[in-house]
């Protein structure tokens, strides 16, 4: 009898072993679980803020060079709400468009007139297949020395879609002028840009445009805080 009991107490103690130790088990497993998921919160939160900080970068150095390049802080903030504007309508990012903003800046006259430039600048990319930085500096140089001065717009044939005969001189008013009449308004090619919006690759652009836009509105009050609180420090 006396055997008996002592395997019955040797099993009991074994058991209560084995699920003590299961539960130590499942505890670190869960707490592992835990720390894992924490740890993963924390990197999004970190690539979150990191992401925030380099969109309110860009913003804020943008407008700055706005700022020299029309004057005054007031018509700086127009040119950028305008070139966001912009960007929200066409099928080049953001980021490309900001990039090649202070080639247009230059010849334009303010903020409203970098408005028409942008637009132009877009329809002759959409219509050449050129990227929109290097169209801006072709339109820099056709605007600030007349159409001869692109020689990569002469390679893309925009001399001849503007009406211009091969070797003719062009002076820079006129070149100005047949961009207008041939890449705004009520011209050939004023709505290329929109037409090529409806593609699938505008569609994707012009969604992560609304996600800068997001992202500098959640910045006007972020950002401005994480500079005090630096200045502080």
């Amino acid at each position: 009898m006396s055997k008996k009991v002592k395997i019955d107490i040797v099993a009991q103690d074994k058991t209560k072993g084995a699920i003590n130790s299961t539960r130590k088990g499942l505890d670190g497993l869960k707490q592992s679980v835990f720390n894992l998921r924490n740890a993963f919160l924390g990197l999004g939160a970190g690539l979150l803020i990191k992401n925030l900080v380099q969109t309110g970068k860009e913003v804020e150095s943008l407008k700055v060079r706005f700022k020299f390049l029309f004057g005054s802080a007031n018509e700086g903030a127009k040119a950028f709400d305008n070139l966001a504007s912009f960007a929200g309508k066409v099928p080049f990012s953001l980021e490309d468009i900001s990039a090649a903003s202070g080639n247009l800046a230059v010849v334009a006259k303010d903020a409203k007139d970098l408005t028409r430039i942008l637009e132009i600048t877009g329809n002759v990319a959409a219509v050449t297949g050129l990227d929109f930085q290097t169209t801006a500096s072709q339109i820099q140089r056709a605007f600030s020395g007349g159409i001869a001065a692109a020689d990569i717009f002469r390679e893309k044939g925009v001399r001849s879609l503007l009406g211009f005969q091969q070797g003719a001189k062009v002076s820079i008013e006129d070149t100005v002028k047949a961009f207008e009449d041939v890449f705004a308004g009520n011209g050939r090619f004023a709505t290329a840009t929109d037409e090529l919006a409806q593609t699938f690759e505008g569609t994707v652009s012009m969604l992560g445009d609304k996600l800068f836009t997001f992202k500098n509105q959640v910045n006007e009050t972020f950002f401005q805080e994480l500079k005090t609180a630096f200045g502080s420090l």
